[in-house]
């Protein structure tokens, strides 16, 4: 049979990336699924604060927080959750490359926070990890999509399935796919005192 060499190259890639993490990173996520199918569920949204403890007991870095039993941190242990943050059902937390959300912020349902791809210039597509930065205030509308090393400012919203590629400015609101700034936002009520929105760089000047 004759050589390809690509094929080989894609084999051999494959081979060398399959497992990316140590052994004990392995062990330590076979546990956390077993509590979350287990204690986690049984845990009631009514006392949040049992949530949150699991979260803490994982090694998250969690204030109070109110977190849907269908929404899934892939790993607690790289998390770290402001005072007041809501999490909404089927919200996925892949935070392969760490995660950092600010105060009072909402994740509605359906978000999928990625902080993991993959090299496709490397024929065995490795692992890339990317911290993802959510401020305080801001809200994620349903099923929205937060790329890999993307900053979302404080008081930004997202708009429901938008796909998030790129840094997102303080105090304003993009959607789309890829999202896009729509305009600024400014409180009807400020309870507490609001930084000066940042103009995009595709935003109207006039």
């Amino acid at each position: 049979m004759k050589s390809d060499p690509l094929r080989d190259s894609y084999r051999a890639g494959a081979a060398a990336n399959r497992w990316p993490y140590p052994s004990h990173v392995y062990l330590v996520r076979i546990f956390w699924s077993m509590t979350w199918n287990t204690i986690w569920k049984l845990a009631t949204r009514r006392l949040p604060i049992l949530r949150t403890i699991l979260l803490r007991l994982f090694g998250a870095k969690a204030k109070y927080c109110s977190i849907a039993g269908s929404a899934w941190i892939e790993m607690p242990w790289d998390l770290s959750l402001g005072d007041h943050v809501l999490v909404g059902p089927r919200v996925h937390l892949y935070n392969l490359g760490g995660l950092e959300i600010g105060d009072h912020t909402v994740l509605s349902q359906d978000v999928y926070v990625c902080g993991g791809t993959h090299d496709y210039t490397d024929p065995g597509y490795p692992l890339i990890r990317k911290k993802i930065t959510i401020g305080s205030y801001v809200w994620i509308a349903a099923g929205a999509f937060i790329h890999p090393g993307v900053t979302i400012g404080e008081g930004a919203v997202i708009g429901a399935r938008a796909v998030v590629t790129e840094d997102v400015a303080p105090w304003t609101i993009v959607a789309g796919n890829p999202a896009k700034f729509i305009k600024q936002r400014v409180l009807q009520s400020q309870s507490v005192p609001q930084s000066e929105p940042i103009v995009a760089a595709d935003a109207p000047t006039s």
